[in-house]
């Protein structure tokens, strides 16, 4: 049933529904005409016969053949219209994948769109997996450089994913395992929005977002496709999971007490700091004692842990990044030496 809405959907809003309705017309008409001829019966069942076995000769072995052709087609799009691929995701049956470095698609005025899409796919069984790039990395600060003043990558690389953090919360606890997001460090070279077995691909142009370029639409059987597929395949596997963005697991430990905390943190450099009302108590019930810290993404390294003290000026840039970070400021740093 569902599939005969969006094929009902696609027949209404396509430029195909009057000229369907003037042939039904006049095919009725001619019928009509033709009532009173002698043999009217046999005459019409021997021709709806044969117009049937050429419309079964069509199906099963014309089709094919020009859905193998349409596989092969690249269609060019003069930039990424994303009230159209919207659309696309409104009539998605199974998946929708999108990789890039950011995505306008999660800024105002799209998002809400397109995360009630995304939210009506995840219900009918679907999959939403979006994989954007580490606003902390070598290869943002890169992409900056390369769009020459257009866009700061980091900056709304954040803002995409404090809008996917809102949305992965509000979403009902049994949807939120099919939609993933994740984090990539490396140069993808390419942005993706796929939907179902269809993708619109482009590379990365200097000077320009990748949206304002040209896009190629193909589907994923095409050697095109496929190769955009396994490229995102391969990110995917080496990408970093959302939730190791926000926080990280951490064990504090001093001559009396060692304990494992999972903390809100923020990287600035090669400097960690932890914000995490739980560490802070720790440390305070340590006293004077050493206090120590393995972050467990790298037990081979080992920290000595203060309290970063407030009003200096390595404490206000914390402050300023945290807030960038987590959009919401917060008091007492814990530095990571």
């Amino acid at each position: 049933m569902r599939m005969l809405r969006v094929w009902l959907g696609q027949v209404v809003r396509s430029r195909t529904l009057p000229v369907v309705v003037v042939f039904a017309a006049v095919s009725v008409f001619l019928l009509w005409l033709a009532r009173g001829g002698e043999a009217y019966g046999s005459n019409l069942a021997l021709n709806l016969g044969s117009e049937f076995v050429g419309t079964l000769v069509v199906i099963f072995a014309l089709t094919p053949i020009i859905r193998r052709a349409e596989r092969g087609r690249v269609r060019e799009h003069r930039h990424l219209d994303f009230p159209w691929y919207i659309g696309r995701v409104r009539a998605a049956a199974s998946s929708v994948r999108i990789l890039h470095t950011f995505s306008r698609l999660l800024l105002p005025p799209h998002d809400q769109r397109f995360l009630a899409a995304a939210t009506d796919l995840l219900r009918r069984g679907g999959t939403v997996r979006i994989m954007l790039m580490h606003p902390d990395s070598v290869a943002a600060a890169q992409r900056t450089v390369e769009l020459g003043g257009r866009g700061d990558v980091a900056t709304e690389s954040r803002r995409n994913l404090q809008t996917l953090n809102e949305f992965h919360l509000g979403l009902d606890q049994a949807l939120r395992h099919r939609c993933e997001v994740r984090l990539y460090s490396t140069s993808a070279s390419l942005q993706v929005y796929c939907w179902d077995d269809r993708l619109l691909a482009s590379f990365l142009p200097l000077g320009r977002l990748s949206g304002d370029h040209s896009q190629l639409e193909v589907s994923e059987d095409s050697p095109l496709g496929g190769f955009v597929t396994e490229r995102f395949e391969e990110l995917w596997d080496r990408s970093m999971p959302v939730d190791d963005y926000w926080r990280t697991r951490v064990t504090i430990a001093d001559p009396g007490e060692e304990r494992s905390y999972t903390a809100r943190f923020l990287l600035v450099g090669d400097r960690f700091y932890l914000a995490d009302p739980e560490v802070v108590a720790h440390i305070a019930r340590a006293g004077a004692s050493t206090v120590r810290a393995v972050l467990h993404h790298a037990p081979e390294r080992s920290f000595q842990v203060t309290v970063l003290p407030d009003g200096d000026d390595e404490a206000a840039e914390v402050q300023s990044r945290y807030v960038e970070k987590y959009d919401h400021p917060e008091t007492v740093f814990v530095r990571l030496v």
